[in-house]
């Protein structure tokens, strides 16, 4: 839809053009409204709406000046004139200043309707025309970044002036915005989705800050604003710009602005100076502002501090999760503070990950794995993407100790339960079984009660006693025989232990099989 503004000095009139006529259904909505042409002014360079319908006679500043004034300087708005019968010299007039058509008082919807068509045709073309400058523009801007010849630059830049008519060489700031991949595949959406909706925002942002700029993709993934350096925003403002980015778009956006300012002939210089910039993520992290403050390349080392590698891979061993990443957290602010180049950094995460699997008895094979490895450490676009796959490695690496040592325990636990099953009548202690498993009395409990749920007390006398009901149902065996059967020397002891488990006397419980 386009929008609309009106102007009219009758307010009663106005307020009938606004609301009675249904201007949603000609493909335009009511942007704003004024009852003189001095007040229209103002509201129209704030608003900028496509089509401006006016009176002609107003007080303060007519209809015909205010058409005049705006050309001027928007001359792709469009105009329609509100006229009476005896006034049609002003017409004329209007029709000179480049008004797209006249509407006669009283209003007749049918003229309206026709008068719009026309109106919603020119518009139509402004906007293709638009699209096809701006289209130029962007091709004009991406080859400034990569000419090497000083004639050919000088002759794009003059070509760029005169599609933006500029008549003067001016001078032009430079911000560089890059999309994160990763994000963008966790939402389900393919790259040319995404840089359209952040197209679409910054369309939206920059307009509303009424800065001349252009939008161009210059890589991948990666966005440039080119603007006007009178008019570009500060720091504090693409800060404000990032929060919008994060609360409007669903996947992520760094910002790289460089305050330096160029001759469009000079294009590439800021690019490649910007560029710099924007690899500094590496260090400051995806989604934020990053400014020349960030880069601090004197900085940079080759020397990494010392990692607690040894007390790190304990608390590995131990299970102490938080404890590691509380260490990992810690020592990459140190390799951040220090901005310890990223091969370094890369290549001591890569060692850092070997020792991890190493340590687990599962090292690195010399093939694919490592391949593998090395890409996944590579692709990462900042340190801390680095430190989440470290700790992702070594949650993996826990998690794999623990399982063996569930299936190593489950194995005993399955060779002691059979040992009690086939030797139940035997005079079993916690000592023999453990000597036999090679296992400390201790550690044995533990492991059994842990997978068992039961000690193994009470699972060895479990078995005797459903042993034992099994002997009861043979009359021919006396309850002391059934007693040493089942490996109670105690024929007493035996039969209050089967009182307690199963509330009944072996001979009651030997009379209740019989009645049954």
């Amino acid at each position: 839809m386009y929008s609309l503004f009106l102007v009219d000095d009758e307010e009663l009139e106005l307020e009938m053009m606004r609301d009675y006529i249904r201007w949603e259904e000609m493909g335009l909505y009511v942007a704003g409204t004024a009852v003189n042409g001095r007040d229209a002014m103002e509201k129209i360079e704030s608003i900028q709406p496509d089509i401006v319908i006016t009176d002609v006679q107003m007080p303060m500043m007519n209809g015909l000046d205010l058409a005049k004034a705006i050309r001027e300087r928007y001359e792709w708005m469009q105009f329609v004139f509100l006229t009476g019968h005896d006034e049609f010299n002003y017409v004329k007039s209007a029709l000179n200043v480049g008004a797209v058509g006249y509407l006669l008082k009283p209003l007749d919807l049918s003229e309206i309707v026709s008068v719009i068509e026309k109106v919603n045709q020119k518009c139509e073309e402004v906007r293709m025309k638009n699209r096809s400058i701006r289209a130029t523009k962007s091709t004009i801007l991406k080859e400034l970044i990569v000419e090497k010849q000083e004639e050919r630059l000088h002759n794009l830049a003059a070509s760029y002036r005169k599609l933006s008519r500029h008549a003067e060489n001016g001078r032009y700031g430079l911000a560089l915005l890059q999309l994160d991949q990763t994000s963008i595949g966790e939402q389900k959406l393919t790259l040319e989705q995404a840089v359209g909706q952040l197209i679409g925002f910054l369309e939206r942002w920059l307009s509303g800050k009424k800065l001349e700029s252009d939008i161009v993709s210059f890589k991948e993934g990666e966005i440039g604003i080119v603007m006007d350096a009178r008019h570009r925003p500060g720091y504090y403002a693409w800060q404000d710009a990032a929060e919008l980015l994060r609360q409007t778009l669903p996947f992520t956006v760094t910002i790289a602005i460089d305050e330096q300012e160029k001759e469009l002939s000079q294009l590439q210089v800021l690019y490649h100076q910007t560029k710099t910039i924007l690899e500094a993520l590496f260090y400051v992290g995806k989604g934020r502002v990053i400014s020349l403050r960030d880069v601090q390349k004197q900085w940079e080392s080759e020397q990494a501090p010392p990692f607690p590698e040894s007390e790190w891979l304990e608390t590995i061993n131990r299970h102490e999760l938080d404890e590691a990443q509380r260490m990992l957290r810690e020592y990459v602010t140190k390799l951040v503070t220090l901005r310890v180049a990223k091969k370094k950094v890369r290549d001591g995460a890569i060692a850092l990950i070997e020792h991890v699997l190493g340590q687990i008895h599962e090292p690195m094979l010399e093939g694919e794995k490592r391949a593998e490895l090395y890409h996944s450490i590579y692709q990462c676009e900042t340190i801390y993407d680095i430190e989440a796959l470290l700790l992702d490695t070594v949650r993996d690496a826990a998690a794999s100790v623990r399982q063996r040592f569930a299936d190593k325990n489950a194995k005993l636990v399955h060779q002691v339960r059979t040992l009690i099953d086939q030797s139940f009548d035997q005079p079993l202690t916690i000592n023999s079984l453990s000597d036999q498993v090679y296992l400390s009395p201790n550690y044995l409990r533990s492991i059994f009660k842990d997978k068992m749920g039961i000690t193994i007390h009470d699972y060895l006398t479990r078995i005797r006693l459903d042993k034992a009901k099994e002997y009861l149902a043979d009359e021919s065996l006396k309850v002391q025989d059934i007693a040493q059967k089942v490996g109670y020397e105690s024929t007493s002891y035996f039969i209050s232990l089967f009182l307690k488990n199963q509330g009944v006397t072996p001979n009651e419980y030997r009379k209740h099989l019989l009645l049954g």
